[in-house]
């Protein structure tokens, strides 16, 4: 291959995991809480009525999480990832054609039955599969595309909802969604780098900081016998609480305080913008510094943004709240496979790996409409803003006490 003599392909991987991260999350799921307001004041439903379909689709995606984990090891990513960027565009245009809530819920069940198929976990199993050295810049950039695709989108759909309607804004992101991901993912996507001739990346010096802690790596069985399975779970989940039911309820939020459509928007997009920087240097930190390092580094963010939420009726505060939940947001992403294969091993990464984001996946189907009937019973979301900083203190401390855990582990079994 030409590419490896120049530029190892892997990283070729990497730029087109970007572009799929930026269509499958960025456009797909980032813009949901653009279409709020617009439905339910054109349908008639509560907001806690309609944001219901966003907890159909991660409930049955959570739910089907570890299916995929067994289909990838079975087919391959490439295969998971072309039916993924099919049914998220059939899906997509199916909501632009519902009038009822039935018909919503429908397309969202399958919406989640897919909704794996272009996402974090099969994304990360493919960068782990090309990736041992620089794991972490890989899986932060790869992951970016997310929160790029988000940012770029997030405006176009606005100004697209004002100018032509809600219903259009679906259609031309089912359209255009199949129409890019679908070529990228046939014409260059490979499962593994034996597929191109190659091994996977190593840099000349592997990165000691973040190398797996365990001795000898465990099998699922084993993993979730463990308490650092469970706090690693609980943190995860806690992350998916807050970073989807926040990214679902900003925009209704923002506009609720008096601002403008478009001041919303740009809110959005700098909380995107971070959202994909947070990445890439987050993957960089666990790479350079260690895991307590990136533990540290994000958990400093979580208990930050509840803060600035509650205070963003002041102008300067909004922009403040969205540099931090976007890189509090990362939390839910870029530490999940690099903790895993740190704390576990690569045995039966991909079912622990699917296990541990199955769980964390289930909190956006709570957190979502519970956010939601916050405001449809009080009129406001500032008590979800409360709760959320109480959730960011259970995560520092998991993601503390894990990594303890982890390092006291390895000491007692090389003791002779």
């Amino acid at each position: 291959m030409i590419f490896s003599k120049k530029i190892f392909y892997g990283w070729i991987v990497v730029l087109c995991s970007v572009i799929l991260m930026a269509l499958g999350i960025g456009m797909f799921n980032s813009t949901s809480s653009m279409f709020v307001k617009p439905v339910c004041e054109s349908l008639g439903f509560s907001r806690a009525q309609f944001t219901f379909y966003r907890s159909i689709v991660t409930l049955i995606g959570a739910l089907a999480m570890p299916f995929y984990g067994r289909v990838i090891q079975r087919i391959g990513v490439k295969k998971v990832l072309a039916a993924g960027a099919l049914m998220l565009g059939f899906s997509s245009f199916g909501y632009s054609f519902s009038g009822n809530l039935w018909q919503f819920y429908l397309f969202a069940f399958v919406n989640g039955l897919f909704y794996n198929g272009i996402n974090f976990m099969t994304i990360g199993v493919l960068i782990n599969a090309w990736f041992k050295g620089r794991k972490g810049l890989a899986t932060g950039l790869a992951f970016s595309g997310s929160g790029l695709g988000g940012a770029i989108m997030i405006p176009v759909i606005g100004h697209m909802i004002e100018l032509a309607g809600w219903r259009w804004a679906y259609r031309f992101m089912g359209v255009f969604g199949v129409a890019v991901m679908l070529p990228i993912i046939i014409i260059f996507i490979k499962n593994e780098p034996i597929d191109v001739g190659l091994e996977p990346f190593a840099s000349e010096k592997i990165e000691q900081k973040n190398k797996p802690i365990v001795t000898a790596s465990y099998s699922f069985r084993e993993a979730v016998r463990s308490l650092k399975f469970w706090l690693l779970v609980t943190a995860f989940f806690f992350f998916n609480s807050f970073a989807t039911a926040a990214n679902a309820h900003t925009a209704p939020y923002l506009s609720d305080l008096g601002y403008m459509t478009t001041y919303v928007a740009s809110v959005l997009s700098l909380y995107m913008v971070f959202l994909t920087l947070g990445k890439i240097f987050l993957g960089s930190i666990y790479d350079r510094f260690g895991a307590m390092a990136g533990n540290v580094f994000v958990s400093v963010f979580c208990l930050g943004f509840p803060i600035f939420a509650y205070l963003s009726y002041i102008p300067a505060m909004s922009w403040i709240y969205a540099v931090f939940l976007g890189i509090a947001s990362c939390g839910v992403t870029v530490p999940v496979s690099i903790l895993v294969i740190r704390y576990f091993g690569d045995k039966e990464f991909p079912v622990i790996f699917s296990i541990v984001m199955m769980i964390s996946n289930l909190a956006p189907a709570l957190s979502i409409p519970a956010m939601g009937a916050v405001y449809d019973l009080t009129g406001t979301y500032n008590p979800a803003w409360i709760v959320f900083l109480f959730c960011s203190v259970i995560i520092a401390g998991c993601l503390i006490a894990v990594e303890f855990l982890a390092k006291r582990d390895a000491w007692y079994s090389r003791r002779p």
